[in-house]
Order: structure tokens, then sequence, then C-alpha cells
């Protein structure tokens, strides 16, 4: 079952995302918006569950870090991170809640670092010389290495609890998303023009760095 929802999200949302990734400027900017807030939204309900209760100004200002990300230089970065901590400081402060106000400060900046700018870098690599073709290869490699990781651990997985944040995902499934990310990223350098060099980062960013991201996503879940 679980494949078969795989496979239908893959039909229809790699079409859709191969075209905007493929358009870029403002409608690639506005659609990682889209997927920004709900990444902030989402953060936000999923450290409510840990019982820390981040205040809903952290997502305009989060969207604010996003496009000081995408359109700014390191100084509007750093000023929009600033804001963000300035603000959701000053609520506890005056708000006199100081039970656990170190945690939401402190999960408020990190979820949106996590969320807001790890996504800016999606636009970001777009507007690099090639970077159409790099952000396509992209896509294509993650979801080919995610669908790898998946079979291979189905199928050839025998040692799991490796990860304690992902007591169910094996080293072999780790593993064989990283060999077919590889895989994934020198055949697509070999059908368009990328260099040796950005399919290896190409392969290490999404088989190494794509799966550890899954598994920080768990420790917040946890």
């Amino acid at each position: 079952m679980e494949s078969i929802k795989r496979f239908g999200v893959a039909v229809v949302f790699i079409p859709l995302l191969l075209f905007l990734f493929s358009s870029g400027g403002y409608w690639l900017a506005g659609f990682v918006a889209a997927i920004t807030f709900i990444g902030l939204i989402e953060m936000r309900l999923m450290v409510k569950q840990k019982n820390i209760n981040i205040h809903w100004i952290v997502i305009p200002l989060g969207m604010i870090v996003y496009f000081a990300s995408i359109y700014g230089n390191q100084l509007y970065i750093l000023s929009s991170i600033f804001l963000l901590f300035t603000v959701v400081t000053a609520i506890d402060l005056f708000g006199n809640k100081l039970e656990n106000a170190a945690n939401r400060i402190a999960f408020s900046l990190l979820g949106t670092v996590y969320v807001s700018i790890f996504m800016s870098t999606i636009y970001k690599v777009s507007e690099l010389n090639n970077g159409t073709l790099l952000i396509t290869g992209l896509l294509i490699t993650t979801w080919i290495t995610d669908s790898a990781a998946y079979f291979v651990g189905m199928n050839l997985g025998k040692h799991r609890g490796v990860f304690k944040a992902s007591p169910k995902k094996s080293i072999e499934g780790f593993i064989g998303g990283i060999v077919f990310a590889f895989i994934s990223a020198f055949a697509y350098k070999y059908v368009k023009d990328i260099t040796i060099t950005q399919a290896v980062f190409m392969a290490i960013s999404v088989g190494f760095f794509g799966q550890f991201g899954d598994l920080i996503e768990s420790i917040l879940k946890r």
C-alpha cells in the first residue's frame, strides 16, 4: 500500500515540480514560499506535541527570513534572524512566561533556520548558471534515493534500530539510498551538461544529508 502511495505521489507531483523547477524565477520562489509556509506551520504543531508552545508570530517572521534568504545578502539574513530572536524573546519577557522560555526561543530559531533557510537554498541553486539543470537533477535524484532507500530497506533490511530517532529505518536502506543517489547523479551527468564535481555534490547532498535531514525531523517529532 505504501509503495502505491509513493508511486501515486510521483505520478501527480513530479511533472508539476519539474515544470516549476524548469521555469524558475517568481514561479519557483512562490511555490517554495508556499511550501515554507506550510513547513513552518507543521514545525509549530510538531513541537507543540512536545509541550513547547511556539508563538504564532514565528510563522510570518519565518517567511521574512525566507524572502531575506532568497533576495537579500548575508546582512539581510542575519537581520531577519535577529528580528525573530528579538520578538520571540520579548514575548516571553514582557509576558512573564519564563517557564520553558529557553526551549521556545531555541525551537523558534532552530525550526526557522531548518525550514526557511534550507528551503531557500532550492531557489538559490536555481539561480546559478546551470541552476535549472541542477535543481531538476536534485529533484530526480531525491525521488530515486527515497524510493531506493525504502525498497532496499523493505526487502534487504536486516539491521534496524541503529538510528534511535527512526527505529524502523535499517542501515541497509540508508546505504542503499546513498548508493542509488550516486548512480542517479552520475547517470544524470551523462544525460545533461553538469560537471563531475556537481554530480558528486548532488549525490552527497541527497544521499547523505537528505536522509540525515529525515532523521533530524524524526528527532523533532520525538
